[in-house]
C-alpha cells in the first residue's frame, strides 16, 4: 500500500522521474488590444489569452496540465542575464513545475538554454534556483512554464537581474580636457519615436542610412491616424498636409508643421552635428494610450509591444546599436564622458525617458525597473508625463490629457485624480512613492527633468533639493515662458509653462531650461533687441530666450522633434510669419522681412522655405537668430551649460547660485 501511495504521489508531482523533453513553445508575440488591456488592468495579466511579457519581476500561478509563456518583446542589449526562480506557494498535493528558458535571435531561431524544475507539494516552498545565461545580446529571452503531474498548482516568481551590482551609482572617470566644450545643445529630441506607439505613427526611420532608404515615399495610408476612430484632437487628429511624400520629392515633408513623419534621420542629425550641435538629450518617448489607438486603427506593427516601458527599452537598445555602429555618435554616462566625447569630435548623447506610464506595478518593483534603465545608460528622467501616475500629478495641457487621467484613475484604481480647483493647476503633487523616486534619482546622480510636472510638484521638489541636498540642480527639458504667451496659448498649455517663480528654481540650483522652438507667437520683450514683427519665427523665439537669459537662467534649444509638435515657421516664402492672427497681418509682417540673401548657405535657404523642418536645420535657426540681431551667446554655448550643470550634480559642496 505504501509503495502504491508513493507511486501516486510521484505521478501527480513530477511524472515518476520519466525523461521528458519540454519545449520552448512559440516565442513569437502578436499584440492585440485585449491582451494589452488585460495586462494593464491587473498585475501580471492573469486574463491574457496569449503569452505575457517577461518583465523585471513577475509571479505566476502554474496549474497542472497547463502552461504559460513569458516572452521579452524586445532584444536584449546585454550579453548576460541572471534569473532567480523562487517557489512562493504550492498546493498540498502535486503542483510540480518545469521552467524552460529559451532565447530567440533576430532571425527567429530558438535556442533552449535550460530547464529548472520544482517538485510539487508544500515542503519546498521558498526554494530558490539562481541561473546565469550568456550569449544573449540581440536575442529575446523567454520562459515556458509547464505544470506537470496530474493535480495541484504552484506559484513561481522570476527575478531578472541585468547586473549583480544593480542599484549602485555609476563611478565616473573624471579625466577630461580642460576648458569649456564647444557647440550648442538640443536637450529634447525624440530621435526614435518611429519605434514608439507600436511603430504606428511616424513614417520614416531614425536608423543609419541615406535618405533614399530611411525616408521613402509616403502614400498617406501606410501609417497612423486616429481619424478612423473619430478622434480629431488638436494635432493628433490631423490628416496629411495634402500630398505628402518623402525621398526624392519631399513635398510637405519635411516641413515645419508636419507631425507625422520622421524629423531626425541619421543623415539630418549628422548634418546638425557637423554644423555645431555637440550635445543632444535623446528622450525615448512612449504613451500606451496612443499605442492602443494605433492598434485599434490597424496602422501599427503588431510585433512591437505597446506598453510604455517595453517601448522605452526597445528604443534605448536601438540607440545603443547606433552608438556601436556610428563613430560620430556616442551615448555618454557622466559629464566627463561628455567632455571627452565632444573633444573627440563626437555628438554626446544623454539618454532620457518621457513615458506616461513610468515603472508600472505590472512590470515589477519600481526600484528594479529604475535600476534596469539606469544600467542601460539612462541618466535623465521625467517623473510624470501628460497624465498622473504613481509618483506625481502631471501638468494638464490640452483637455484630453485630463480626461485620460480620469479614465486611468477609474480603470486602474491606483492613480489619484482631482479636478483642478482653479481650472489650471493640478492639485495632485508628489506621492510618497514619488519622493522615494526623487531620493533614488539623487543618490544615482541622475538629471531631474521637471517638464510636465504641475506647479505643486515643482514646488515640492524644489523644497527638497534646496533644503536637503544643497541645491541639487533642476532641469526642464522643454518649456515656454508663461509671461510672454498670448492667452489663446495659455489656455492650451495651462501650467505646462515656466513662470517667474519656477525660473528662480532653475537659476538658484544652477539648472538649465530647454525652450521650445515652436510656432507660438510671443508678446514683445523689448530687452531682446529684436523687432517682434514676424509671428512664430525666429523673431518670436528671440523674445523668450532673452527673457530667460536676463534672469540668470542658462538656456538651450528644446526642439521636441518627433513630439507631435509643430516647429517655428520661416521669415520668408509662402509660410512666412505663419502664426500671425490673420492673413492681412501675416502679409504685412512678411513684407517687413525684406528678401533673403541668395548667398546664404544651402541649408539656410532650405530653412527659409520650410522653417525648422528637421534637426539638420536647427543650425539654420541659430543662424537666423543671429541675422535678426539676437544675442545668442547662451544658445551657442549651451553644450557647456548642460555639462556644467551635470558636473554640479556630482559636487557635494555645491551651494545656492547667487
Amino acid at each position: 500500500m505504501k509503495m502504491l501511495f508513493a507511486g501516486v504521489v510521484c505521478a501527480v508531482a513530477l511524472g515518476c522521474g520519466k525523461a521528458v523533453a519540454y519545449s520552448c513553445g512559440d516565442t513569437d508575440v502578436i499584440y492585440n488590444l485585449y491582451d494589452m488591456m488585460s495586462e494593464i488592468q491587473s498585475e501580471n495579466g492573469p486574463g491574457t489569452i496569449g503569452p505575457r511579457r517577461l518583465v523585471t519581476n513577475q509571479t505566476s500561478e502554474i496549474v497542472a496540465f497547463t502552461d504559460k509563456r513569458f516572452i521579452q518583446p524586445h532584444a536584449l542589449d546585454v550579453d548576460q542575464i541572471t534569473i532567480k526562480f523562487t517557489k512562493e506557494h504550492g498546493s498540498w498535493l502535486g503542483g510540480g513545475v518545469v521552467e524552460v528558458v529559451c532565447a530567440t535571435d533576430e532571425s527567429g531561431n530558438v535556442q533552449k538554454l535550460d530547464e529548472v524544475k520544482f517538485s510539487g507539494g508544500r515542503r519546498n516552498i521558498g526554494d530558490q534556483v539562481i541561473r546565469s545565461y550568456s550569449g544573449l545580446k540581440g536575442k529575446r529571452l523567454s520562459i515556458h512554464a509547464v505544470g506537470i503531474g496530474a493535480v495541484g498548482s504552484a506559484r513561481i516568481r522570476f527575478d531578472l537581474l541585468r547586473n549583480p551590482s544593480e542599484g549602485q551609482p555609476w563611478v565616473p572617470d573624471t579625466s577630461a580636457p580642460t576648458g569649456p566644450v564647444p557647440g550648442f545643445a538640443d536637450v529634447h529630441v525624440h530621435q526614435t519615436a518611429d519605434l514608439a506607439y507600436s511603430k504606428g505613427w511616424y513614417w520614416g526611420s531614425h536608423q543609419p542610412g541615406d535618405l533614399m532608404t530611411q525616408v521613402t515615399m509616403c502614400s498617406g495610408d501606410n501609417h497612423g491616424t486616429l481619424e478612423p476612430l473619430g478622434i480629431e484632437i488638436h494635432e493628433l487628429g490631423k490628416a496629411h498636409l495634402g500630398e505628402t511624400s518623402g525621398y526624392p520629392d519631399f513635398i510637405n515633408w519635411p516641413r515645419w508643421n508636419d507631425i507625422k513623419h520622421q524629423q531626425v534621420t541619421s543623415e539630418w542629425l549628422k548634418d546638425a552635428h557637423e554644423r555645431g550641435l555637440t550635445l543632444m538629450v535623446a528622450s525615448v518617448v512612449a504613451n500606451q494610450t496612443l499605442a492602443a489607438g494605433m492598434i485599434a486603427s490597424g496602422n501599427h506593427d503588431n510585433r512591437i509591444a505597446p506598453f510604455d516601458m517595453e517601448s522605452v527599452r526597445h528604443q534605448i537598445t536601438e540607440l545603443k546599436k547606433m552608438d556601436e555602429s556610428e563613430d560620430w555618435f556616442e551615448i555618454v554616462l557622466d559629464p566627463w564622458h561628455a567632455r571627452r566625447a565632444i573633444a573627440e569630435g563626437k555628438l554626446a548623447v544623454i539618454l532620457a525617458i518621457e513615458a506616461s506610464n513610468l515603472f508600472p506595478e505590472s512590470d515589477g518593483p519600481w526600484r528594479e525597473q529604475l535600476y534596469d534603465v539606469y544600467d542601460m545608460g539612462v541618466r535623465a528622467l521625467q517623473i510624470a508625463h501628460q497624465t498622473n501616475n504613481d509618483f506625481s500629478g502631471a501638468a494638464y495641457h490640452q483637455d484630453i490629457f485630463e480626461i485620460v487621467t480620469q479614465l486611468k484613475a477609474w480603470y486602474t484604481g491606483d492613480v489619484e485624480y482631482a479636478e483642478a480647483s482653479d481650472g489650471v493647476h493640478n492639485d495632485i503633487g508628489m506621492s510618497a512613492r514619488g519622493y522615494q523616486l526623487l531620493d533614488e534619482m539623487i543618490r544615482l546622480n541622475m538629471i531631474i527633468d521637471m517638464a510636465h510636472l504641475p506647479l505643486k510638484s515643482q514646488r515640492e521638489i524644489y523644497q527638497v533639493v534646496s533644503q536637503d541636498h544643497n541645491y541639487y540642480p533642476l532641469f526642464n527639458s522643454h518649456t515656454r515662458i508663461d509671461e510672454l504667451l498670448y492667452q489663446e496659448d495659455r489656455d492650451i498649455l495651462n501650467e505646462h509653462v515656466t513662470t517667474d517663480e519656477t525660473l528662480e528654481f532653475y537659476r538658484a540650483t544652477g539648472g538649465v531650461i530647454g525652450l521650445r522652438t515652436g510656432l507660438q507667437r510671443m508678446k514683445d520683450y523689448p530687452a531682446s533687441g529684436v523687432a517682434n514683427n514676424c509671428d512664430g519665427s525666429s523673431r518670436s523665439i528671440a523674445q523668450f530666450y532673452r527673457y530667460a537669459a536676463d534672469r540668470g537662467v542658462k538656456t538651450a534649444f528644446a526642439s521636441d522633434f518627433n513630439g507631435f509638435i509643430e516647429m517655428n515657421p520661416p521669415r520668408f516664402g509662402a509660410d512666412a510669419c505663419a502664426t500671425a492672427p490673420d492673413e492681412p497681418t501675416r502679409l504685412a509682417q512678411a513684407g517687413a522681412q525684406g528678401a533673403a540673401d541668395p548667398n546664404w548657405p544651402d541649408y539656410v535657404q532650405e530653412y527659409n522655405e520650410k522653417g525648422t523642418a528637421h534637426i539638420g536645420l536647427l543650425p539654420a535657426l541659430l543662424w537666423d537668430l543671429n541675422e535678426v540681431g539676437a544675442d545668442v551667446t547662451d544658445l551657442e554655448t549651451s553644450s557647456e551649460s548642460m555639462v556644467a550643470m551635470w558636473e554640479r550634480i556630482y559636487d557635494p559642496a555645491r551651494q545656492m547660485v547667487q
